[in-house]
């Protein structure tokens, strides 16, 4: 049956949509009801009030306004070294971690080809007359040798590298070490530096005298090296040495006097405003920042320990010449909250999200550092407030006065966490403050180190380790600096030098005597060996006592498979081959230690590049057997 449907139903009937527009009509002119923002309901308030605590809360009102009176001191000198006879000026410009791990670099033949082209460079475009007889002059003086110094540096490129550049170019590290003597100052040490020559008679040329200045300023603006001593202590794997803040001088006319805080109320038991924390040094009294105990990459406040320079009769002249100034200013602030994510919200009309979950942390009754996180997250999240207080970089801050005022008008002044007292035996809390000498300080310290620094591969690595079957210690020469200025298996090394001197083999059986009542169809199936010795890499360090009754560890040597008395040296610079080395025992725990060289690259804050090549001492990888064995007796017939 079809379906019908009239047309009109199939009409539409178009609607009126009306829309009202509401807006806020105020009866009075006057804002000031509606800015008063009054509570309709308090009972939800006080609801809310007593869900999160509030009415248990011993707290009043919230900052809203702190005044701290901060005392800034600069650092002026440096000490390489325990020895405090080396003290020297400190280079602002210059960064710690620069300043305080650079060495002496000593280039091998690629080094010195390229300083070499350098100069012949520097005296064609110099305007020097006949510049080929000076070049061939200085050729002829400081040559490219034919034979590598130490054959077993030179892998194939670098013998093939040699050929090709003798007697074409200057060894410019040579020429560099000559140049130095000649205009007073020190060849560069470390390594194996080339002594230094006498300069041919055409360097007498005011031209040439001329290139030779740029030629030896273009050297070292290649790298920084130290003026003074070097900070690095064999004995110890470390660096140590000291910033040096001497006793200050009063404060110029463009520094801010010293002055109080900001009138208030004091807490009861705290210091006055202004005076420092019980067992601080006095504000004359100069201070000295000592690292000693640095192994070499990042540099931060905690590597300091700080201390109180003890007062002279001498007085140093560095440190008298380099007194660090000081100064004490007033800074008001507005505290603001410490914010992280899952904190209790501080607003009422707000629920707190879900996003970090606190209560999920699953700690023990042994992690601490979760328990203080818990305990500050959920107990304390909302009650902490920061106070932001500018200091430059290089320069010891403490707070002196810290005055903080209320929404309810109370000043309140706070004194350092050092005079708090606590439990016989325990010590304060506090975060960020040095210590040194058994007590804390309440300075701060903010060290001119650098962020971020490129490390390259290492030159030289040396693994020291316990051997407990062979009853001693082992440096193992792992990297060694190559003759093109690039690392080499040391290990590779000593496989070819054994593969040209092979152990001798064993014996074979021998038939029996004739003498033998019953001669046994096979001769002895034993054979004796003496000593089965450890790659030659592996240089042994040997027990010795000092006498002060403390253990070293004494670099000793190797001999070869052969029976050379002479052995193999050590050759890597960590090792110190030229002179004697010692290691302190405790230095090579039973997890061994790692010693590299390296060079490292880093950018200023000021936009200065620096290059200089850096010791680091790192944990090592456990105790190992280095072969070395006596008296074995093994069987022929055995494969």
């Amino acid at each position: 049956m079809p379906l019908s449907i009239p047309v009109e139903a199939l009409r539409r009937v178009p609607s009126v949509t009306t829309w009202t527009r509401l807006e806020p009509q105020p009866r009075a002119a006057s804002m000031q009801r509606s800015l008063q923002a009054q509570v309709r309901d308090p009972l939800w308030f006080l609801t809310r009030q007593w869900q999160v605590g509030e009415f248990l809360g011993d707290d009043a009102g919230s900052p809203v306004q702190a005044t701290v009176s901060v005392e800034q001191r600069g650092v002026t000198t440096y000490r390489p070294g325990p020895d405090g006879a080396s003290l020297a000026p400190l280079d602002p410009g210059l960064p710690v971690e620069v300043q305080a791990e650079r060495e002496a670099v000593a280039l091998r033949l690629r080094g010195a080809v390229r300083s070499g082209l350098h100069f012949e460079q520097l005296v064609s475009r110099g305007g020097v007359a006949g510049a080929a007889a000076v070049i061939a002059a200085f050729r002829q003086a400081f040559p490219i040798a034919g034979a590598p110094p130490d054959p077993d540096l030179a892998d194939a490129d670098g013998l093939r590298f040699r050929a090709l550049a003798a007697g074409r170019v200057v060894d410019g590290e040579a020429l560099y070490a000559a140049a130095l003597a000649v205009a007073g100052g020190q060849a560069p040490a470390g390594g194996q530096a080339p002594a230094a020559r006498p300069l041919p008679a055409e360097a007498s040329q005011p031209a040439v005298a001329a290139v030779l200045r740029d030629f030896v300023a273009f050297r070292q603006s290649l790298f920084s090296e130290p003026a003074t001593g070097a900070s690095w202590q064999p004995e110890r794997l470390n660096y140590d040495f000291a910033l040096g803040s001497p006793a200050p001088i009063s404060p110029g006319p463009g520094a801010a006097a010293p002055s109080s805080p900001a009138p208030g109320s004091p807490a009861p038991g705290s210091p006055a405003p202004g005076s420092p924390a019980p067992g601080s040094p006095a504000p004359s009294a100069g201070l000295s920042l000592h690292a000693a105990d640095f192994r070499g990459g990042h540099l931060d406040w905690y590597s300091f320990d700080l201390e109180a320079t003890p007062g002279q009769a001498t007085p140093d002249p560095v440190a008298a010449a380099h007194p660090a100034p000081i100064a004490t200013t007033d800074l008001t602030f507005l505290p603001r909250r410490v914010v992280f994510r899952g904190m209790p919200d501080p607003r009422w009309w707000n629920f707190e999200d879900a996003v970090t979950d606190l209560g999920q942390l699953a700690a023990d009754t042994v992690d601490l550092a979760k328990l203080l996180v818990m305990e500050f997250a959920l107990v304390y999240g909302n009650d902490w407030f920061l106070v932001p207080v500018p200091t430059p970089i290089g320069t010891l801050a403490r707070v002196t006065g810290l005055v903080v005022t209320d929404t309810f008008g109370v000043r309140t002044s706070i004194g350092p966490a050092e005079p708090t007292a606590v439990a016989a035996g325990d010590s304060p809390w506090c975060m960020f403050k040095l210590s040194g000498a058994g007590s804390r300080s309440d300075f701060i310290m903010m060290a001119p180190t650098l962020g971020l620094a490129a490390d390259a591969e290492p030159l030289e690595e040396v693994l020291f380790l316990r051997d407990d079957t062979a009853a001693m210690a082992w440096a193992i020469e792992q990297r060694l600096q190559g003759d093109l200025d690039a690392p080499i298996d040391a290990y590779a090394m000593s496989l070819q030098r054994q593969a040209g001197a092979p152990a001798p083999p064993p014996p074979s059986p021998a038939p029996a005597s004739a003498a033998e009542s019953a001669p046994a169809p096979d001769g002895p199936r034993l054979a004796y060996t003496l000593e089965a010795a450890a790659p030659d890499n592996w240089i042994p360090m040997v027990p010795v006592q000092s006498p002060q009754g403390e253990l070293f560890l004494r670099r000793g040597r190797l001999e070869t498979l052969a029976g050379s008395s002479a052995g193999v040296p050590a050759r890597a610079v960590l090792l110190e081959p030229r002179q004697a080395f010692l290691v302190a025992d405790r230095i090579v725990p039973r997890a061994g230690a790692r010693v590299d060289r390296h060079f490292r690259r880093a950018r200023a804050a000021d936009g200065s590049t620096f290059v200089w090549l850096a010791r680091q001492s790192t944990q090592g990888r456990g105790p190992d057997w280095s072969g070395l064995r006596f008296d074995a007796v093994r069987d022929l017939g055995e494969t």
